[in-house]
């Protein structure tokens, strides 16, 4: 049985994604003072009296759509009523009855999904708030529960009634999330992240625009798939001049570099049929600083013919020299090629993350490197001597190299070091810590 999905439905700048957050106990939502912020479906799980539950945050109801990007945030909001086990009509406690709420709720009740109404932005119980929550009741929707999403008012009887709500369709149960693989798709804006959430999850989940930065925030999606959880992703274009951008499109690009922290795989998205440029060797970096397993995506691979794929493979590692060990798939959200990859890459190179290798295997290969590359000195004529080499840790695989003069040690050693323990033990797709001690 699924966890039970629970969307927080309103008018904008309800206070919705405030809202999110606060059940959540984490900025999770992009907060910005604009009307109109949330553009995709966020999800996130959360729990309350021992009830599991995904809370979905949308742009709310626009009544009367008219630009392109209205339509498609209004049918995320639609696809959200689809699939919600129940709703959360979330209004503004400040605001007056109106023909837009009525239209609203009307909206809801031909959802046909089982409705609890919050009265937001109820900072302080008094006799105002009280004739408010008399009022509401003429949407027909039932009790209005006052709640206050900055100070936490409310909320407690509010998740009361959400429970007692599930209780009737879901059974309660404990759900071990640490399962669910979390895959991020990281890159600069436009260069198909979005697109290829929607081609994997076969459905338009969310909202694709050739306009550059159309995703603001950081999008998660449960998702299974072959009986293997995941938690899908999405971020916005991490963009290398942010002063140009508006101040709402800069917080979605640090939101996006904060994502990486919490996450299994990076899933780097580069344009196939676009020049590398500083951008994207920028993000590289931030992945490697993060030290995050890693699969480099070559997207819309359909705009381009074999001869050209196999020049960007070819010219990869002069842009990228830091990620020579990150497995590259070709994918295409049009043609679906690739696709197949993406996850089998993933999942591979999480387990790699996770790799523990005998003491006597460390011990042979290190012989085996001395031997053929032993460390020269250094021009303070300090003759470096290695001691021993030991796993001291996963996730990802951590070393510890005993030696005499840690700062002996040249660099260019050092990564032939590194080259040789990842061809060794096919450490491909994880970052490896290796951590020279000097011997007492």
């Amino acid at each position: 049985m699924n966890t039970p999905l629970v969307a927080i439905i309103g008018l904008p700048n309800a206070g919705k994604s405030t809202f999110f957050n606060k059940v959540l106990g984490q900025k999770k939502a992009l907060i910005y003072p604009e009307a109109g912020t949330t553009r995709d479906r966020h999800y996130g799980l959360t729990e309350w009296d021992g009830w599991s539950f995904y809370l979905i945050d949308t742009a709310g109801i626009i009544n009367r759509p008219n630009a392109p990007l209205e339509k498609d945030i209004q049918k995320q909001t639609d696809i959200a009523l689809d699939e919600a086990d129940l709703i959360l009509f979330l209004i503004d406690g400040k605001s007056e009855l109106s023909d837009k709420l009525l239209t609203a709720a009307s909206k809801l009740k031909h959802s046909r999904r089982p409705v609890l109404i919050a009265l937001n932005k109820i900072d302080t119980r008094n006799q105002k708030s009280e004739n408010s929550l008399i009022t509401f009741r003429k949407l027909g929707l039932g009790k209005a529960h006052p709640v206050s999403s900055i100070n936490g008012s409310g909320m407690g009887d509010f998740l009361d009634a959400v429970v007692l709500k599930l209780k009737e369709k879901f059974p309660a149960r404990e759900k071990d999330e640490t399962a669910r693989l979390k895959l991020a798709f990281l890159g600069k804006p436009n260069v198909g992240k979005s697109s290829l959430i929607n081609a994997l999850l076969k459905e338009d989940r969310l909202i694709v625009s050739a306009t550059p930065g159309t995703t603001r925030s950081t999008v998660d999606i449960p998702f299974t798939y072959k009986d293997r959880e995941y938690l899908l992703l999405d971020t916005a274009g991490i963009k290398r001049r942010w002063k140009t951008d508006t101040d709402v499109e800069t917080a979605a690009a640090m939101q996006a570099l904060r994502t990486m922290a919490h996450v299994d795989v990076a899933l780097f998205v580069l344009d196939a049929s676009q020049k590398i440029t500083v951008q994207d060797q920028t993000i590289a970096q931030k992945i490697v600083e993060e030290n995050k397993s890693l699969v480099i995506l070559l997207n819309k691979s359909d705009l381009i013919n074999e001869k050209d794929q196999q020049k960007i493979l070819d010219i990869l590692p002069d842009y990228f020299p830091m990620l020579w060990w990150a497995p590259v798939v070709f994918t295409s959200s049009k043609t679906g090629k690739g696709l197949d990859l993406v996850l089998q890459f993933a999942c591979e190179v999480f387990d790699q993350t996770k790799r523990e290798i005998a003491q006597e295997e460390l011990d042979s290969f290190l012989d085996e490197v001395l031997e053929k590359h032993f460390p020269g000195k250094m021009d303070d004529q300090r003759a470096p001597k290695i001691y021993n080499l030991k796993q001291i840790g996963v996730t990802p695989p951590q070393f510890k190299i005993l030696v005499n003069f840690p700062a002996a040690v040249a660099p260019a050693w050092k990564k032939h070091l590194e080259k040789q323990l990842r061809l060794k033990f096919d450490l491909r797709g994880t970052p490896i810590i290796i951590n020279y001690v000097r011997r007492n």
